[in-house]
């Protein structure tokens, strides 16, 4: 799973690269949002398949604290980007175009789960 999100890291850290000196610090917190929104979407898989209830959303403060330190300390701190561009640097147009759609669609669709839930719960 790490593969993915390091995946997103590497891309967002090179469109901010154009735009900003500190493109990792942004690269980083994109990351953690995913995650976040990931983490949102398989809880409320589980609150609907096993009809548990949702956990508060004081839990959720601290679960995104969490993960902005593990990001902190695993992309900002020391991280050494040729490594990324080592294993995807040489992708071609084709193969970047479909994974940077590949990308946004897991964007929006992990945004849209937990609003289309909070939709139709209420």
């Amino acid at each position: 799973m790490m593969i993915i999100f390091d995946y997103i890291f590497y891309r967002w850290y090179f469109f901010y690269k154009k735009k900003d000196v500190d493109p990792d610090i942004y690269a980083s917190k994109i990351v953690s949002a995913y995650q976040l929104l990931t983490i949102i979407n398989i809880v409320l898989l589980t609150t609907v398949v096993l009809g548990v209830s949702r956990p508060s959303v004081k839990y959720l403060i601290g679960v995104i604290v969490i993960l902005f330190i593990l990001n902190y300390l695993r992309y900002e701190r020391g991280f050494d980007i040729t490594k990324l561009e080592d294993r995807w640097g040489n992708e071609s147009i084709e193969v970047k175009r479909l994974k940077a759609i590949i990308i946004i669609a897991y964007l929006v669709i992990t945004f849209c789960i937990p609003w289309v839930y909070g939709f139709v719960t209420n």
